[in-house]
């Protein structure tokens, strides 16, 4: 790599906080972005944190390791909880001698493993960092994400999502990839399928995007699993998801076999269950009917005819089909979008490591074109495609508003603000009234979500505000939502008339309290990882 993109705090990286695996990559001032291997040469680190009995923690592949004999001190896919304060099955916490311990702190772990990687390879600290997140992650997530980076002791420049760092990786890795892209973006735990348009000075649209943000590679091993328990009870009479220790070599041995058959048609694993040895078989077509049953196949065949009709598109308006994330190489999933596109799909030239260039690329870019001109020569060439190249723009995952009643009906019903599919960043704005003639308050919530049906939309947050004085009914109130490009949220109320402020809404969305941070960081720092 050639001189690298820095600020004068010092290098600029993107990074790819997978739910399975996790990579840091940097750009050079001619725009070329590589991923940075660690000590052991090893670029991909797996997201797993492992804690020794009495020892310090351990990240990565040896993490990884550590699950099939202490499962219980093993966490792992705790990217799907962030936000949350549980993400383990049944809805509980992950717990280790006595301590909660929340996904964005084992987050920061992994990103703290990947900041030092960096740090050691540059000899200096990082001075910014662009993290990629599913787009199908609301509010809540987005900050947790952005937390768990502060709790690693990165700057974090902003948030982007998976798919569009990709775009841009294969827009300029490809120059014939102009025109409009479906990015298929299938991982270890999430889903994200986007359409957006790429011209040819390599300008990149989203028109719409979706997803599920907890369906990816972890939910097959899932199944895989599943199978085997079922062989295995036959022959034993043993049930191996009862024994952890079973349990995890089972997971282990899935994940293996799910990606040896997307080269091979068989594959065979041992398995010690009940303290028995047994041998389980498992074929492509046989894997290919657990997904078919498990209705995963469908799903996602739904998620892309609703993104195509979100944006208006018929699928033959594809140019391209752009393949990313490990899970994206299972067959069945090309025959799937071959069969309801009707085009063929197209891997990104490094699924595993491309959604981290893309990163680093966003990262100097966005340094690029925030520093004054003689500063901006340190971080790209002006003459280089990334710093020609026009800014991203992206669009809302989800729809935004606030709840109001319904005069005609008394029904408390959400109001969209913001449409899902909205280009951003973006503000909106409505006038509402007071609903009764006295009113001193104003009780002024945020939802996320693209019903008008109040159970089907999450509330991310709300504040009881007051308009200083009794006001009439009807009495206009201005309600705003600001989209940042980071798709984080500011809703604010204010009097219609006046234009004093009334309310804010501080989205919570169940993130960490500030005790809860201060805590998260002596703990940390205790920590050599």
């Amino acid at each position: 790599m050639s001189e690298i993109a820095t600020l004068p705090d010092g290098p600029l990286v993107g990074i790819d906080l997978g739910t399975t695996n996790s990579v840091v990559a940097a750009v050079d001032r001619a725009g070329i972005a590589t991923a940075i291997p660690d000590e052991d040469g090893e670029r991909i680190l797996p997201s797993v944190v492992h804690f020794p009995r009495g020892g310090e923690p351990m990240v990565g592949a040896q993490a990884k390791a550590m699950a099939a004999v202490d499962a219980g001190r093993t966490a792992a896919a705790f990217k799907r909880g962030m936000g949350e304060r549980t993400f383990l099955a049944g809805g509980a916490a992950f717990v280790v001698d006595g301590r909660e311990v929340r996904p964005e702190e084992l987050s920061a772990m992994v990103l703290t493993r990947l900041r030092l990687t960096a740090e050691a390879h540059f000899g200096r600290p990082l001075g910014g960092a662009v993290i990629t997140v599913p787009a199908y992650f609301g509010d809540p997530e987005r900050r947790a994400t952005i937390t768990a980076g502060e709790l690693a002791g990165l700057k974090v420049l902003r948030v982007i999502n998976e798919p569009t760092a990709a775009a841009i990786v294969n827009g300029l890795d490809d120059p014939s990839s102009s025109g409009r892209i479906l990015v298929f973006d299938l991982g270890g735990g999430t889903f994200d399928v986007t359409v957006m348009r790429v011209g040819d000075d390599r300008s990149l649209v989203v028109e719409a995007t979706g997803g599920d943000h907890r369906l990816g590679g972890v939910d097959f091993d899932r199944l895989i699993v599943d199978r085997m328990a079922q062989v295995a009870a036959a022959e034993t009479g043993v049930d191996l998801r009862t024994e952890l220790a079973a349990l995890a070599d089972a997971t282990a041995k899935a994940e293996e076999m799910k990606k040896e058959l997307s080269r091979t048609t068989t594959s065979t694993r041992p398995l010690t269950v009940g303290g028995r040895s047994l041998s389980f078989t498992l074929t492509r077509a046989d894997f290919e009917a657990l997904l078919d049953e498990a209705g995963y196949l469908q799903e996602i065949e739904d998620h892309i005819v609703a993104v195509l009709e979100d944006a208006g598109l018929e699928p033959a308006a594809l140019d391209h089909v752009l393949f990313v994330g490990g899970s994206s190489r299972i067959p069945a999933m090309a025959e799937r979008v071959r069969a309801c596109t009707g085009r063929e799909p197209r891997f990104s030239r490094n699924p595993d490591e491309d959604v981290a260039r893309g990163a680093a690329m966003v990262a100097a870019k966005t340094a690029h074109e925030a520093a004054p001109p003689g500063a901006a020569l340190a971080i790209l060439d002006a003459s280089s495609q990334l710093a020609l190249m026009p800014a991203p723009r992206d669009v809302a995952s989800r729809g935004l508003g606030s709840t109001v009643v319904d005069e005609a009906t008394g029904a408390t019903v959400n109001q969209i603000i913001i449409p899902a599919g909205t280009p951003v960043p973006c503000r909106e704005e409505v006038v509402n009234r007071a609903l009764e003639d006295g009113q001193t308050h104003l009780n002024l919530d945020l939802t996320e979500g693209d019903s008008t049906d109040v159970d089907f939309v999450r509330i991310l947050g709300e504040h009881l505000g007051s308009f200083g004085r009794p006001v009439k009914k009807g009495h206009p109130i201005r309600v705003s939502i600001e989209y940042t490009a980071d798709q984080l949220i500011i809703c604010q109320a204010y009097d219609g008339e006046t234009g004093a402020f009334i309310a804010e809404v501080k989205v919570t969305g169940g993130g960490m309290s500030d005790s809860e941070k201060e805590s998260a960081l002596e703990q940390l720092a205790r920590y050599r990882l």
